[in-house]
């Protein structure tokens, strides 16, 4: 729905009974900006190309009051996306390290692109991953379809997963970075750039809150991409080189998807994706719906621990659950 009114929205102080409790402070938006003047100020399109962008979008703002005194996460947004409105921002413009979040503009591009149920080959650049590396456990050699090396993108986060998605689409990592920054482009994401598939850090690889809410919200137009990020679970079949099958299943990174967070009263987390690495700090993207139906997306980037994390998603995720 297309956002045209002045915004003015308070969170109340409140304490969850979840496994976190904290006290939430007022918040207030005091001006909201257009997606299209912002992208033709930035040079992403000329004034006749507005039509490349949605016009359902959630507003830019600029930072909500009383956001300067969380200290704990350095980047954040709550837009409810079914009204078209922006109710909490918090530096959503500044520049932040995605890490595996990164992996929601790889499956947008693999989805668009891609041939779901044609079967890829693992390749040795795919597994030739750092020590500690998230992984999907995939081996060289390993046959899957593009399906099942999203599941193993999306829900266990595994990075060997993404660069073979990246592989199979595009034939290169580079080349599907270029993919995925020009997509970025047309949807507006106009403070992105992407060199890899997977999130590991580089420093020519950021992006910004209000990016990346650009980003899943278009991910989202595809079933596909909703219905892994929603699974506490998923199998995927593996051909090995061997010619044996293997059915693996990928367990979710998403700690409301596993039962060890509680969402707030009134909000049911449908799914969204992870991401921690030492510059990103923790990271996550996260699509909620309250008890109206309304749909949620919060972004909150460089937490300081797991707990700030989700302390501060469960804090954003509050304000929507009487509205």
């Amino acid at each position: 729905m297309k956002c045209t009114s002045k915004l003015i929205r308070k969170i109340a102080a409140v304490s969850l009974a979840s496994a976190f409790i904290f006290t939430g402070c007022s918040q207030e938006i005091k001006q909201e900006y257009s997606l299209i003047p912002r992208a033709q100020q930035y040079g992403l399109i000329k004034e006749d190309d507005s039509k490349l962008l949605a016009t359902d979008l959630c507003p830019f703002v600029k930072n909500s009051s009383g956001a300067e005194d969380n200290t704990t996460v350095y980047a954040a947004g709550a837009f409810n996306d079914t009204t078209g409105k922006t109710v909490y921002s918090q530096n959503l413009l500044n520049k932040v390290y995605p890490a595996s979040t990164t992996k929601i503009l790889t499956a947008y591009v693999a989805l668009k692109y891609g041939d779901l149920s044609k079967k890829y080959t693992v390749s040795e650049n795919a597994v030739d991953l750092p020590a500690g590396s998230s992984v999907a456990n995939l081996k060289a050699g390993d046959t899957l379809t593009l399906k099942d090396l999203l599941k193993g993108m999306l829900i266990v986060s595994g990075n060997d997963a993404a660069t073979a998605v990246a592989e199979a689409v595009s034939g290169s990592v580079s080349d599907f970075a270029a993919l995925m920054n020009q997509e970025a482009k047309e949807m507006g994401a106009a403070h992105s750039n992407f060199v890899n598939a997977n999130g590991l850090h580089d420093d020519n690889h950021y992006t910004c809150a209000y990016d990346m809410y650009i980003i899943f919200h278009n991910a989202l137009k595809y079933d596909v991409f909703k219905n892994i990020i929603k699974a506490d679970k998923m199998d995927a079949k593996v051909t090995h080189s061997d010619g044996t099958t293997e059915t693996v299943t990928y367990e979710s990174t998403n700690l409301y998807k596993t039962k060890q967070v509680s969402s707030p009263d009134g909000i049911r987390v449908i799914g969204g994706k992870t991401g921690t690495t030492d510059n990103a700090g923790y990271c996550l993207v996260l699509l909620s719906e309250n008890s109206q139906g309304q749909q949620i997306i919060t972004t909150v980037y460089k937490a300081e621990s797991k707990w700030e994390l989700y302390q501060m998603t469960n804090r954003l995720l509050t304000s929507f659950a009487s509205t």
